[in-house]
């Protein structure tokens, strides 16, 4: 090591592999969550393991939120996270793509599934099944998210936006939506002040914006924190 130039820094010269990161800020959003309780959020409500040994539910969660905080598009790109030697020594070994993808698996139901369709009408086609425990867990996460998020400041108004977005997929699953292509069409609560998603529900794409929005509707004001005084009108969309 020596000192260099005018400002006082030092230039510390080391030959290992996990010495250097492209990805320096991503320890920054784990602390962020961490900071936030996040971990002990998702160590209370999601249990999809059936064993100790893997991955855990919180190294599971901050690996997918790492990997779209980075930009990625897919599963198999949280490889090129988990090649990063040095990011890994600073957040820890991360889980691959095939584990990541059966832990994604734990929040789908087949049963659940079976059981929308069947409720069906003769001339209903589209369908929204029940979210499963997992998905109930990750909701509860979410929830204490939002109210710890909301706590730092001293905002008393919530302007609550309800909006449908398609997601273009060309999966064999995915059903055609009103645009004409192939996708799903998640729908979303979200407050305009905090910039926060409060509820969600991910549907396929064949689903009407306006079908059974009500219940989502009444979950999003629900997860409202106490401190909120003003609040919009489902019916009018963006008054208070």
């Amino acid at each position: 090591m020596k000192k260099q130039g005018v400002l006082p820094y030092i230039v510390e010269i080391l030959k290992r592999a996990d010495a250097i990161t492209a990805w320096a800020g991503l320890p920054l959003v784990v602390e962020t969550m961490r900071a936030l309780g996040l971990d002990r959020l998702v160590r209370k409500h999601v249990h999809v393991r059936k064993r100790e040994r893997g991955y855990s539910e919180t190294k599971q969660v901050e690996a997918f939120v790492q990997l779209m905080a980075s930009g990625g598009e897919c599963i198999e790109d949280i490889e090129i996270l988990k090649a990063d030697a040095g990011l890994c020594r600073l957040v820890g070994d991360l889980p691959g793509a095939d584990a990541a993808r059966n832990f994604l698996y734990e929040f789908h139901d087949d049963e659940l599934i079976k059981k929308a369709q069947a409720s069906r009408t003769k001339d209903q086609v589209a369908y929204i099944p029940e979210e499963n425990e997992a998905l109930q867990g990750l909701a509860k996460v979410n929830v204490g998210l939002v109210h710890r998020v909301a706590a730092q400041g001293n905002c008393t108004r919530a302007t609550l936006d309800h909006d449908a977005t398609i997601q273009e997929s060309h999966k064999r699953e995915a059903q055609f939506h009103y645009k004409g292509g192939r996708g799903y069409q998640p729908s979303v609560i979200y407050w305009a002040e905090q910039d926060l998603v409060l509820a969600d529900e991910y549907r396929d794409g064949n689903v009407p914006a306006a079908m059974s929005n009500l219940p989502l509707i009444k979950r999003g004001f629900a997860i409202l924190p106490e401190t909120i005084t003003s609040r919009p009108s489902a019916a009018t969309k963006g008054a208070s």
